[in-house]
Order: C-alpha cells, then sequence, then structure tokens
C-alpha cells in the first residue's frame, strides 16, 4: 500500500515542480520532495522547486557526493512559509547515499577542506538554549551515518 501511495505523492510531486522530472535524485530525496509536494498541495497550493535547491556537496571526498535540500528555495503557494520558522531558520536536509540528516539552520554554506567540503551552518540560539546564534563546522561520519560537528 505504501508504493502506490508514493507513487502518487511523487506524481504530485512532478507535476507541482517540472525541474523534479529533469533530474534523477536518490528514493530518499525524491521521496522527501514528493512528501513536501503533497503537503503543499493538501494546504491548497502548488509547491515551486527553485532550480538550485539541491546542491551536491563533498562531505567525505570527491567519491561519495552528498546532496543538500535547502528548503528556503521550495515555495508553496498557499503557504509562504511552510519550510522556516520566523527567527529559527529553514529546514535543511542532508543526503549521503540512503541516509537522511535534518536540521534547521538560519544559514549555511560549504567549505573547502582539502579533498572533501565541510558544512558550516548556522543555528538559531533558541534552538540550542543559548542567547545568541552559533556557528559550527560539520562533516559527516560514517561510523554514525550522521552529521557532526567539529567545533
Amino acid at each position: 500500500m505504501a508504493a502506490p501511495m508514493s507513487r502518487v505523492a511523487f506524481a504530485l510531486a512532478v507535476a507541482a515542480s517540472p525541474a523534479l522530472a529533469e533530474t534523477p535524485y536518490p528514493p530518499a530525496l525524491s521521496a522527501l520532495l514528493a512528501y513536501h509536494a503533497a503537503a503543499c498541495t493538501a494546504q491548497g497550493g502548488s509547491l515551486t522547486t527553485q532550480p538550485d535547491a539541491v546542491t551536491s556537496a563533498h562531505l567525505l571526498g570527491p567519491e561519495e557526493p552528498a546532496l543538500i535540500l535547502d528548503s528556503r528555495k521550495l515555495s508553496c503557494s498557499a503557504a509562504p512559509a511552510m519550510f522556516c520558522g520566523e527567527g529559527i531558520g529553514c529546514e535543511l536536509n542532508v543526503f549521503v547515499g540512503e541516509t537522511q540528516h535534518s536540521l534547521v539552520v538560519l544559514d549555511w554554506s560549504l567549505e573547502a577542506d582539502d579533498d572533501r567540503q565541510l558544512l558550516v551552518v548556522t543555528i538559531a540560539g533558541e534552538l540550542l538554549n543559548k542567547p545568541e546564534p552559533t556557528t559550527h563546522r560539520m562533516t559527516w561520519d560514517s561510523a554514525t551515518a550522521a552529521l557532526v560537528a567539529l567545533d
């Protein structure tokens, strides 16, 4: 039963955003985009995905690229702030293979580090029980299949 529903949700996502139909993403990323499109449709809107919503990153080096979905680049016509919380930031999803790590960030970038890249994120203080936002350099830890902060 779940497979037909995922196909329906993915079909809605493709219809909502032609860019999804043009780019073959791994199943976990495609499923998340389909979920976002279905959630937007349930709100009475349509999902728009900017061409740069998905970025390739070399968190483990150039041999195994990760994909980053920046929800700031998604927009639901019926709920413009659907993927962001005022003052706390927007959802950022990192995919390495079929593994996904999600976090909410105010801002992010990639920083060169030898043959790999580090993910640099700024997280709202409210989310970390701190008075001010904090910036962290992160990498992928294969042992835990998650992002880990280096500092």
